[in-house]
């Protein structure tokens, strides 16, 4: 009781000189305060006044944010974590954007499964984002019991279990808590718009091709980071984007639940029409690379290594007709779901969706100068032209 006590006198006083930091926009836009919202969880959260104090318990929260916000490291009190453990290029194009993120206290160098209760209290948050995914393990937990107690708002958001769902869900819970829902309706209206698109389109394909059938896709998560092969989804994150773009997840029918670690055996006993590679640039230095500062020729470099590398891949039909393609895996952790559906779809159908530009739909989503995308960056294919 006695340290609880101290974390709550410390947490008060930091709140207070918190306060005084307020810009006077900030406080401006206190009148639309307090203000009831639903988060993804479905969990009713008030906020009081505006939020100052940001803390992202992923670091991949930041892409929203910077969807949504000029320049988001004024509200941020800290994070788990810093983002160049999932992609330090990244990193240091934000850094290089905003300058302040380089002080941003992190309560570690790398991610852990549970957060430091005295370490967070110590930095003041009047908010905490927690992905969706974490809800199970994180309501009714000592720190959410302690949140509670002190009256920090926290706010479960999904970027990544359902996208297509509940990214315009996400965005539409972070406008209102930030009064930047201007933006945030702006981004869902793009959304949508692109969307309907590419349904559109889906549509009028199966009434002219009734009897085709719908290419099978493999998803593989990652290669090379943890396993060669081959974590996929079920019923989650990519697999809503491959059954949306017109595909048939080849690991759909397997067993229940949201993802699985196949066998290469099972894979070339399966062969897909289309394998679908997740990449990055982890400190790990593994796997398939996309991002920042990597060429096409880069990429279709490393999924050659991977064809080659795992056995009987180099004969399967994917990769002797080129439907052998890596796609960044930040597309599902940030509210970019879109792009990359748009992608995937020209993948599926390349003759029918020719006038989707996903760099295009990328560059509107995450507006900051200079713009990130650009096609041989975040995605590729093996023997691309």
């Amino acid at each position: 009781m006695r340290r609880l006590a101290i974390n709550v006198l410390c947490w008060m006083s930091l709140l207070i000189a918190a306060a005084c930091w307020a810009t006077d926009s900030q406080a401006g836009a206190s009148k639309d305060f307090p203000k009831t919202l639903t988060d993804l969880a479905g969990r009713q959260v008030t906020l009081s006044a505006p939020p100052t104090r940001l803390f992202l318990t992923q670091p991949r929260q930041l892409y929203a944010l910077a969807t949504l916000l000029d320049d988001p490291t004024p509200r941020l009190a800290g994070w788990a974590y810093p983002l160049a453990v999932f992609d330090p290029a990244m990193a240091q194009r934000f850094l290089t954007q905003w300058p302040a993120l380089d002080q941003l206290p992190a309560l570690s160098s790398a991610p852990t499964p549970q957060l430091d209760s005295e370490a967070l209290l110590n930095l003041a948050p009047d908010l905490v984002l927690l992905d969706l995914a974490r809800a199970s393990n994180f309501e009714g937990s000592p720190l959410a019991q302690l949140l509670d107690e002190l009256g920090i708002a926290y706010l479960f958001i999904d970027f990544n279990r359902h996208p297509l769902e509940n990214t315009p869900k996400s965005l539409a819970l972070l406008g209102e808590a930030l009064n930047a829902m201007p933006r945030a309706s702006a981004m869902i209206a793009l959304i949508e718009q692109r969307l309907a698109r590419i349904d559109q389109g889906l549509a009028d394909l199966k009434l002219a091709e009734q009897a085709a059938d719908a290419p099978t896709v493999l998803i593989n998560v990652a290669p090379g980071l943890k396993v060669d092969c081959c974590r996929t989804n079920l019923r989650n994150g990519l697999a809503d984007l491959v059954a949306r773009a017109g595909g048939d997840n080849l690991a759909d029918a397997l067993i229940p639940g949201a993802s699985a670690t196949l066998s290469n055996e099972w894979v070339l006993s399966h062969p897909p029409d289309v394998i679908l590679n997740t990449a990055g640039q982890w400190t790990a230095g593994d796997g398939v690379r996309v991002g920042l500062d990597i060429s096409a020729d880069d990429i279709s470099q490393d999924l050659r290594h991977l064809s080659q590398s795992l056995p009987g891949w180099a004969h399967l039909n994917a990769v002797q007709n080129g439907q052998f393609y890596a796609l960044w895996h930040g597309f599902h952790q940030g509210p970019f779901a879109i792009v990359a559906l748009e992608r995937i779809v020209q993948w599926l159908y390349p003759e029918h969706f020719t006038d989707l530009d996903p760099a295009a739909t990328f560059n509107a989503l995450l507006p900051i100068t200079p713009a990130l995308s650009h096609e041989d960056h975040f995605w590729g294919a093996l023997n691309a032209p």
